[in-house]
């Protein structure tokens, strides 16, 4: 599997609009110094167009150093290893501040912060994801990845294979990101099968010195299955520093889920100064969900947020669409543009405030195992990367304890047949034997032989 992998990847670097690395690494440290070499040139042009790091994130931590240490204080403590990796990036890299690793891992923290003191808002409604469980159809998580239009030249597809990870999480983990970041808050998989892809929520407020929503998506992508997955969100949800939507599936299985975290619960009395929450949904067999950069779970109807215009309209165009539960009909979806103002898929308009570029599309397959991405409309082009998920418990596995002993009955059953037909038929053949050599001088040799 990881040769083919390689070689998926080696592949996909001819493809100018679709980079893909591949990254090793004893230590979470040198994984990241790996990834940071690699990116090196390209992390440094990007540190010249990334307007908001220059204009928000580096000024918000001059200001407010207290703020930024309550950040890495939290982060760094509950993520130790992806912490080392983000580190360990900036010096591949050789950043002069390896502080810019963290300001863009707390990218979405930072500008609601700002958000809610200047009350200028960012563009940070960014991607939109289709989960389809439809009967008699493949299940698939699809997801268009929105940016700001400076990172279209720098997306890649990533493949981590963590030497240093410990039983309970995943060895390897391939996923699309940008320079700077490690794998995890847009779409991906891992070696146990999984896959998420994540949507931008703009919840408030956001609380200072919290956890992190990279941090949060990047450890849940490490997961060793599904439950694992849920588990993780359970557990980061009461110290979320802000929010997100996450589609979470794996391989061989209908088992499909969406989550939306929050930063407090609304159904708590103590209201925005409760802890956060996270809800989750299962997608029935023969369902198909929709779900952009809006609270859209009945659980958080009545949570503070803000939606943009942008996410107003790709929803309701989306919905007017045809239900997406053939690939064919999500690509569709995905690749949209009938509202020019407003569509689906983004080309970046520099004169719009709230629009984004749509950098890529994917479609992960999880009957095939197979992830396509796109590198423009999805509608128009072909895939430029086209690679093998991880296998997975298949759907048996998943029926638990009584398809366990069900399966071992059989086997035992099996095995009693086997037994007692080689007996009879041992019985048979001694038997002629005796009758065919009586009287001869060798039937004691050939009975006992």
């Amino acid at each position: 599997m990881i040769l083919a992998l390689v070689v998926c990847a080696a592949f996909a670097v001819t493809n100018t609009t679709m980079p893909s690395y591949y990254a090793v690494g004893k230590t979470a440290r040198e994984l990241g110094v790996s990834i940071g070499m690699q990116q090196k040139d390209a992390f440094q042009e990007l540190l010249k167009a990334d307007d908001s790091l220059i204009t928000v994130l580096r000024p918000w931590k001059e200001a407010n150093p207290k703020d930024f240490d309550a950040f890495y204080t939290t982060n760094k403590k509950a993520y130790p290893s992806i912490f080392e990796e983000i580190i360990g990036i900036a010096e591949g890299a050789e950043l002069d501040d390896v502080n810019d690793t963290i300001l863009l891992m707390l990218r979405p923290e930072i500008e609601s912060i700002v958000a809610n003191r200047t009350g200028r808002q960012f563009a940070n409604d960014n991607c939109f994801d289709i989960i389809n469980n439809a009967k008699g159809e493949n299940a698939f998580v699809a997801h268009n990845e929105d940016w700001t239009p400076a990172y279209k030249p720098f997306g890649f597809v990533l493949h981590e294979d963590m030497a240093f990870a410990s039983k309970d999480d995943a060895t390897h983990i391939t996923a699309f990101t940008y320079p700077a970041s490690p794998v995890g808050f847009t779409f991906g998989y891992n070696s146990e099968g999984l896959v998420t892809s994540c949507n931008g929520l703009n919840p408030s407020p956001c609380k200072i010195g919290k956890l992190g929503r990279y941090f949060i998506n990047r450890d849940v992508l490490a997961a060793k299955s599904i439950d694992d997955a849920i588990d993780r969100l359970k557990k980061a949800a009461p110290n979320s520093a802000l929010g997100f939507g996450m589609s979470i599936g794996a391989v061989g299985s209908h088992r499909l889920y969406h989550a939306e975290m929050a930063p407090y619960d609304p159904h708590d009395s103590k209201g925005v100064d409760s802890d956060g929450h996270v809800d989750i949904i299962k997608i029935a067999r023969g369902d198909t969900y929709l779900h952009s950069n809006s609270y859209t779970h009945e659980y958080f109807k009545d949570i503070q947020q803000y939606t943009s215009k942008s996410t107003q309209h790709r929803l309701a165009r989306a919905a007017k669409m045809l239900a997406p539960t053939t690939s064919k009909l999500a690509l569709e979806i995905l690749g949209d543009t009938n509202d020019t103002e407003y569509p689906i898929y983004r080309h970046g308009d520099p004169n719009d405030p709230e629009e984004l570029a749509t950098i890529s599309t994917a479609l992960m397959d999880l009957d095939d195992a197979l992830v396509y991405i796109y590198g423009g409309n999805p509608k128009d082009f072909s895939p430029v990367v086209v690679m093998p998920l991880f296998g997975y418990e298949k759907e048996t596995k998943e029926l638990g304890w009584a398809f366990i002993v069900a399966a071992s009955a059989a086997g035992v059953l099996l095995l009693v047949v086997l037994v007692l037909s080689f007996i009879l038929i041992c019985i048979c053949c001694c038997t002629c034997c005796h009758r065919t050599h009586r009287g001869s001088v060798n039937s004691a040799y050939r009975h006992l032989a």
